[in-house]
């Protein structure tokens, strides 16, 4: 059966081998702040964030995921606009993507929890994968699975304008930034950087574990839906669909 705690001590346990492997950059960067070094911690810093970051989403929905298919909650118990996003996630993944408004609304239609797998599959659309992890796609992931989010919007400049951009110039051997300036490696702000995108990491595993305990991705429950839960052990994709199109369908499931 689901535990509630499976999903929230694996997310525990990745932090804490994440935070392993960066005592060791700690180390390294302590000894020296030449070059080379600051390039290292870079690189190796914002890797640990972005996988820890969509570690944790992908915990999340599979702790949704699990939910469903254990009837501890339904698919329509999940917030209207996190099964929004989640279906413009699955719309853009299928087949589906290149037919008319018509065949989509019936799919929308046949959704109900025989079938909420379909949509879950997008887990690479849902998590972003294969996408370097800016802020605007931290907020977005949060987004697709009802996390709070204003926190990725705040970090904007430590995750895209020092982290990422640094790193985007480091991986493939650049001299200079992708803005054009050439890379100062000795800018304080950049040795800052390094330990603001740890306490980032820190921030993810708490919003994201916090989502998961409290279950804010869900609608209000009445207390029976939440002791039978317990009692198991305590982007925006363009389409011709509009949003108001999707929000019309779900409603009418309720």
């Amino acid at each position: 059966m689901m535990a509630l705690g499976d999903f929230y001590d694996r997310i525990s346990d990745d932090w804490l081998w994440q935070e392993k492997e960066l005592r060791e950059v700690d180390a390294r960067l302590t000894k020296s702040k030449a070059s080379i070094e600051v390039k290292y911690s870079i690189l190796i810093t914002y890797s640990h964030w972005g996988g820890h970051f969509k570690f944790c989403a992908s915990e999340l929905l599979g702790f949704i995921s699990e939910g469903i298919s254990r009837k501890l909650f339904k698919w329509t118990d999940i917030r209207t606009e996190v099964r929004e996003r989640i279906l413009f996630c699955s719309y853009r993944r299928s087949s589906l993507a290149w037919q008319n408004q018509e065949t989509f609304i019936t799919y929308l239609n046949a959704l109900n929890d025989g079938r909420y797998a379909d949509a879950l599959k997008a887990k690479d659309e849902i998590i972003m994968i294969d996408d370097n992890l800016s802020a605007m796609r931290a907020e977005a992931i949060c987004r697709n699975l009802g996390v709070e989010h204003s926190w990725c919007a705040l970090k904007k400049v430590v995750i895209d304008e020092r982290s990422l951009e640094y790193r985007n110039a480091i991986a493939p051997g650049a001299r200079r930034l992708r803005s054009g300036y050439e890379m100062d490696l000795s800018d304080p702000d950049i040795i800052s950087a390094i330990d603001e995108t740890r306490n980032l990491m820190r921030e993810a595993k708490n919003r994201f574990q916090n989502t998961i305990n409290t279950r804010t991705c869900l609608k209000k429950m009445n207390i029976s839906s939440i002791f039978k839960i317990l009692g198991q052990r305590s982007f925006s994709v363009v389409t011709h669909c509009g949003y108001s199109t999707i929000r019309r369908v779900l409603d009418d499931a309720n």
